[in-house]
């Protein structure tokens, strides 16, 4: 189930975790379908929810331990499938229900011992992978893509999701190399002989993309492998060693790019349409749809970063509509993606009015 024009929301494990823990079956299976039903009268048709935010797992797995935000406790088994129940939910109400994984992104460094059983335990922990394979960056760890054992377990992970569940397809967002440190992989680099440190990194992300994507066509060939990226095209680079611009216009990387161009059209850095035509010229080169990321969590507030713009998310209040529509125009146009459920359905008093006004402004015209 999905659509040639998508309009979708993102569904992050943080809202989930108020809808799941210390709740049974049913008091969850309420309380998606009124998230849900909140969508559908949005004019909203697709949904990316989190299935895997930390190495984790939403639904039954046999590689990654149930995640802590279902019941508070990390691999503790909730005695009942929340991703099954989301897919009901989704589907009976005729939404395409995306899933949403964060490839390297695993747990709180205090929490590692309770991947025992686990894979990402021995990343962490096992002779010769310590600090190599899964490596604490600031009290976190982050799996290294450098290793072809990390990229296979992410993988499989992917295949595991599509064998057992009818999600419409998979996603995952703009977390991939978490530091540009070089002592993150400092032993993998040196063990392959490689000149450039950049261009290693590249590599590794190139493979994981294409593993999933891999992974994601050999289990279903119609459902759809969507990367979500930062919204300026260079910080891909510079920030996350993320080739966009390859993945994108060649095959075999993603059906579906979703940059997330959260900035106004006054932001003095990145101006929302210009950045827009940056994604849109490499969508239209690679074939592929171009599905604009906009972020309703910026509605009513100051932009600190956007220069001489920084108060156009105050003084306008039909600016998300205003994107909507610029989008709407590009040849490769696919549709568009909000952020966030909660930015939208529980904004901040402060500023609920402001997100009223910006909202009935877009569903309008939708």
């Amino acid at each position: 189930m999905n659509y040639s024009e998508v309009k979708g929301i993102w569904i992050s494990y943080i809202e989930l975790a108020d809808l799941m823990q210390g709740q049974s079956e049913s008091a969850f299976r309420s309380n998606i379908a009124s998230v849900f039903d909140n969508c559908t009268d949005l004019g909203i048709n697709t949904v990316y929810v989190h299935v895997r935010s930390h190495s984790d797992a939403y639904y039954k797995s046999k590689l990654f331990p149930w995640s802590k935000y279902i019941t508070g406790t990390l691999g503790m088994d909730p005695g009942y499938d929340p991703l099954l129940v989301m897919l009901q939910e989704a589907h009976k109400r005729s939404l395409s229900f995306q899933a949403w994984i964060n490839p390297l992104r695993a747990c709180s460094a205090s929490q590692i011992y309770n991947y025992g059983s686990y894979p990402v335990y021995t990343f962490a922990t096992g002779t010769g992978m310590a600090g190599k394979y899964a490596v604490d960056v600031n009290g976190t760890y982050y799996l290294n893509p450098a290793y072809e054992q990390v990229t296979e377990l992410i993988a499989a992970g992917a295949s595991e999701i599509l064998d057992n569940y009818n999600v419409d397809g998979l996603h995952i967002d703009d977390y991939f190399y978490p530091t540009t440190d070089a002592s993150f992989d400092s032993s993998a680099f040196s063990a392959s002989g490689k000149a450039s440190l950049s261009d290693f990194r590249f590599a590794n992300c190139d493979r994981m993309v294409s593993e999933l994507y891999s992974a994601v066509k050999k289990t279903n060939p119609t459902a759809i492998f969507s990367v979500s990226v930062q919204g300026r095209v260079d910080n891909n680079y510079n920030q996350l060693y993320a080739d966009v611009r390859k993945w994108c216009t060649t095959k075999g990387y993603l059906d579906v790019i979703i940059p997330q161009i959260y900035y106004g059209f006054e932001n003095s850095a990145a101006p929302y349409k210009d950045t827009l035509d940056e994604w849109e010229a490499l969508a239209v080169k690679g074939g592929i749809p171009l599905i604009t990321g906009l972020s309703v969590s910026k509605v009513g507030c100051e932009d600190a970063w956007a220069g001489s713009g920084k108060y156009e998310w105050i003084n306008n209040s039909d600016i998300i509509s205003r994107q909507y529509a610029a989008a709407r125009k590009c040849r490769s146009y696919g549709g568009f993606a909000l952020y966030s459920y909660r930015s939208i359905f529980s904004p901040d008093k402060s500023v609920s009015a402001a997100v009223s006004k910006e909202i009935k402004a877009l569903k309008d015209i939708i």
